[in-house]
């Protein structure tokens, strides 16, 4: 579908007019006429009812006026985005992450970033594991932040890099108004037929592996539930409809349900987590070069 024929299709439906619409290109009204019909053609409907001194919009018409709208401001938006990427050139480093949690150490990172290196410009998106890996190996994200919980984030043999940043161990999280929130622990038979909820963004499997990785083979696992936000999880443990898990150490503090929830360590002895940063070392960005040389001069957190 031409671009121009679009404008023009615009341009008509805003005038009522083919004549002004002419007039307005220094075209003739005939030229107008004709490219519309061309449209039409292409769409195989017809757009306007021709009256003897005016057009106006008919129910396609007026259906395809918004979509064509969408169109070229979407056309418009992606143009200014790849100029913008063009006078950045080199200075802009593209970043992906998992959740929320991983979220709390992306943001001092960019923070600190954006301290030394106030030209970067930093593009940043949320999505499923395995989006993230692809989307590093496509080079279109430089880098991203996930979660290695009872299996790595990349299959073996791959030639991608993984920098582990912070550590920590997997609780669980259930209302304070559950009998179990009394127990000093808690295992996996305390749990029974109790929905376990995790959190993805898409319809990623990848932390449904992780927590059966986790855990012994044979384990009754039919219960666990994916949600597709932290807040909804969070409403749900709070209200003791489910259980969580989360991991320790980063942890928000500031979520109106935080205070109806109680953490509790899990009886396993392989619920320790990894934060990791995921990237491509043929990658030659040197924004992404200044995000590694800043991390790797700070320690791998451990709690």
């Amino acid at each position: 579908m031409d671009l121009e024929h679009l404008h023009l299709f615009l341009e008509v439906a805003q005038a009522g007019s083919f004549k002004r619409v002419a007039d307005r290109h220094y075209i003739s009204q005939r030229a107008v006429s004709k490219q519309i019909r061309q449209l039409e053609a292409e769409l195989g409907v017809t757009l306007f009812q021709r009256k003897a001194n005016t057009i106006v919009l008919n129910t396609q018409g007026q259906f395809f006026w918004g979509e064509a709208q969408d169109i070229v401001n979407h056309y418009n938006n992606a143009l200014n985005e790849l100029h913008g990427l063009d006078r950045l050139s080199s200075q802009t480093l593209q970043v992906g992450y998992f959740s929320v949690f991983e979220s709390h150490l992306l943001k001092q990172d960019i923070r600190q970033l954006n301290r030394t290196h106030p030209n970067i410009h930093v593009t940043i998106r949320e999505e499923s594991n395995e989006h993230l890996v692809t989307s590093i190996r496509r080079g279109s994200l430089d880098i991203a932040y996930s979660i290695e919980y009872g299996q790595t984030v990349l299959p073996d043999a791959d030639n991608l890099t993984v920098m582990p940043v912070f550590t920590g161990e997997m609780v669980l999280g259930l209302s304070r108004d559950n009998p179990l929130a009394h127990q000093a622990t808690v295992t996996l038979a305390d749990l029974k037929q109790t929905p376990i909820l995790y959190y993805s963004p898409e319809s990623s499997t990848f932390l449904l592996e992780s927590f059966l990785a986790s855990i012994p083979q044979g384990q009754q696992t039919e219960h666990v539930q994916r949600v597709g936000s932290i807040e909804q999880m969070q409403l749900l443990v709070a209200l003791d409809q489910a259980v969580a898990f989360f991991p320790a150490g980063l942890l928000a503090t500031d979520s109106p349900d935080d205070d109806d929830i109680v953490y509790k360590p899990f009886e396993l002895d392989s619920q320790g987590y990894k934060i990791v940063m995921v990237y491509d070392p043929q990658n030659q960005n040197p924004a992404l070069k200044q995000l590694l040389a800043l991390k790797k001069s700070v320690p791998t957190g451990e709690h």
